[in-house]
């Protein structure tokens, strides 16, 4: 296990590494594809070799890949403000989406094994829901005490894992968005969970990728983009 990449979780609560903003809009004049007989490309779900959660057209045109966290204020904003039209881009079949989440604070371990703890199907709406309640579960830090964060500092990932999710109150949030209670401890106690998301926060350094949120467009990355609004124009521009 690579301790480096969860390196500080007991004690690094303080918020850090997001970035946000906007710019203007472009047209895009490309025709919907259809999905097959009886499909929706909105409801279409897989797990990707990198071991993201994807929704959308395996052949999109357009491939867009996100590195969040869960803890992001800037990853929030994004949710609630591209939800609506990046959802019609894929439902027209032309816009593909990733998300593969990135570890900024302590706080998107838990977070993370339990959004993803269903698989692709249910993990964008729990993700999205931890996303627009976000204040109201991260204000729980405050439950936290430094005794706490000293016990956790001998403790493995899963273990602290599950420790902050009693802290945070996720495994009721999770339970109330339809994962089991049993099934969600079971997540946060499996260490293959915590392997994936080694990974993923391995290949992302490979990637360099800082920070979060942090957008791939076809395999090539966004400079300077954080928000919907420039995203979107490049999105078109890609043929979106």
């Amino acid at each position: 296990m690579n301790r480096l990449i969860f390196a500080g979780l007991a004690s690094a609560l303080m918020l850090a590494g997001c970035g946000g903003g906007d710019a203007g809009k472009g047209e895009s004049k490309t025709s919907a594809i259809k999905a097959p007989e009886g499909a929706n490309w909105a409801e279409t779900f897989a797990v990707s070799a990198d071991n993201g959660m994807v929704k959308g057209n395996p052949n999109a045109p357009v491939k867009l890949l996100e590195y969040g966290a869960r803890s992001c204020p800037a990853c929030a904003q994004f949710s609630v403000k591209s939800s609506e039209k990046l959802s019609e881009y894929v439902a027209k079949g032309t816009v593909s989406v990733e998300f593969r989440p990135f570890m900024i604070h302590p706080q998107d371990l838990p977070a993370s094994l339990l959004a993803m703890c269903n698989g692709p199907g249910s993990f964008f709406g729990i993700a999205d829901q931890m996303y627009a309640n976000q204040q109201e579960w991260m204000a729980k830090s405050a439950n936290i005490t430094e005794t706490d964060q000293k016990s956790w500092g001998s403790m493995q990932p899963n273990q602290i894992a599950a420790a902050m999710a009693e802290k945070l109150e996720l495994v009721q949030f999770v339970q109330q968005r339809g994962v089991p209670a049993d099934k969600a401890k079971a997540c946060l106690a499996d260490p293959a969970g915590i392997t994936k998301l080694e990974g993923i926060v391995k290949k992302a350094q490979e990637q360099q990728v800082t920070g979060t949120p942090t957008f791939f467009i076809n395999g090539v990355k966004a400079e300077g983009v954080a928000g919907w609004d420039e995203l979107e124009v490049k999105l078109k521009q890609a043929g979106a």
